[in-house]
């Protein structure tokens, strides 16, 4: 071994076993938090932990079960486990009592082993709950048992009908037994950054790139539709997301990548007289803050077909599903895709 690859090797190692020695105790200092907290409860009420903590658009699709646990548990004092980037979706929800900003795995792994929770509700599953710097996968023993893996999941439902299955609040493939439409709480000062954006209005919402290449649809004919867009309909054309990889120079196209909060983007998204986009985040906070959806949709990895969505999105309600059969999004005509938009826009 070269002294350039030993020093790596270490280097890599250091930083490895700092970070889960930082897990570790992080772990104990919240055990010893919510042993405070729950020795302020009065008895019989429960702490209860709720673990969802990403995807935006799954925690999003998860919603419903923050209420649906509430009204299972009136009185409990319910904890949800969350990235800190992803925090703010749960933050103003009424129906939890305190957010977890998780470190990592390890972290919760270490939290969770004292049994500090009177229960534990795992909106997640093995392939999942991965810290990447640990190295560590940790199992949830209720998808191991009903076999949900990120290789079938879509077999069980829609996501809030899978991660109620995952946290052992309905029986297999259930439909969810309460209201399934998914909420936001936006704020005053969500507002007043989109009220000084000063948008021009009416407009449509783009969001052009997921975080899954095979989900998505080629710039160029995003590019081509933004044109065809502008020259032919009188709104303006608002992208959203975390950056663009779009070339435009309409004068109807205004880039918001990369400038707001995933709760400032959906505030952007309810103003809007339709969302345009893809499977992924934002369109869950578009079936959310019910704005009509046009979602462009093809087979993923194993699901030919399949419907991520609860709520008016998922009854196809206050949505369109722009798709064929077994073809992946990326495989969508530039035509088939305008037909079908034009046909959505031309009733309204």
């Amino acid at each position: 071994m070269s002294l350039k690859s030993f020093i790596a090797l270490w280097t890599h190692r250091y930083h490895k076993y700092t970070h889960i020695g930082k897990a570790h105790l992080l772990g104990y200092q919240a055990y010893l938090y919510f042993k405070g907290v729950k020795g302020k409860l009065q008895k019989g009420q429960k702490l209860i932990a709720i673990i969802r903590t990403e995807h935006f658009g799954d925690i999003v699709a998860a919603e419903p079960i923050s209420r649906y646990v509430r009204s299972l548990h009136p009185d409990a004092h319910i904890v949800w486990f969350v990235k800190p980037s992803f925090s703010e979706l749960v933050s103003h929800n009424p129906s939890i009592d305190e957010v977890f900003k998780e470190f990592c795995v390890t972290e919760r792994k270490t939290l969770l082993d004292t049994g500090i929770f009177d229960e534990v509700i795992q909106l997640q599953f093995t392939n999942n709950n991965h810290c990447p710097k640990c190295q560590v996968f940790i199992d949830n023993p209720v998808a191991e048992r009903r076999n949900i893996n990120i290789f079938n999941y879509f077999n069980f439902g829609n996501l809030l009908e899978v991660f109620a299955q995952t946290g052992d609040l309905i029986p297999a493939k259930a439909a969810f037994p309460a209201d399934d439409q998914p909420k936001l709480y936006l704020q005053e000062n969500h507002r007043q950054k989109v009220d000084s954006l000063q948008l021009t209005e009416p407009f449509i919402v783009l969001h052009c790139q997921s975080n899954y290449a095979p989900k998505d649809w080629p710039a160029e004919k995003w590019e081509q539709f933004v044109h065809w867009l502008s020259d032919n309909y009188p709104y303006q054309i608002v992208e959203i997301g975390l950056k663009s990889n779009l070339n435009v120079s309409s004068k109807a196209y205004r880039n918001l990548c990369g400038q707001l909060t995933i709760l400032e983007t959906a505030e952007v998204i309810r103003r809007a007289s339709y969302f345009i986009g893809l499977d992924s985040g934002p369109s869950h906070l578009g079936n959310a803050t019910g704005t009509f959806g046009i979602i462009l949709m093809g087979s993923l990895n194993d699901f030919p077909e399949y419907n991520p969505y609860s709520g008016s999105y998922g009854r196809q309600e206050n949505a369109v599903f722009i798709r064929q059969k077994g073809e992946p999004c990326s495989q969508l005509s530039f035509e088939f895709v305008k037909s079908k938009v034009a046909d959505v826009i031309s009733l309204s």
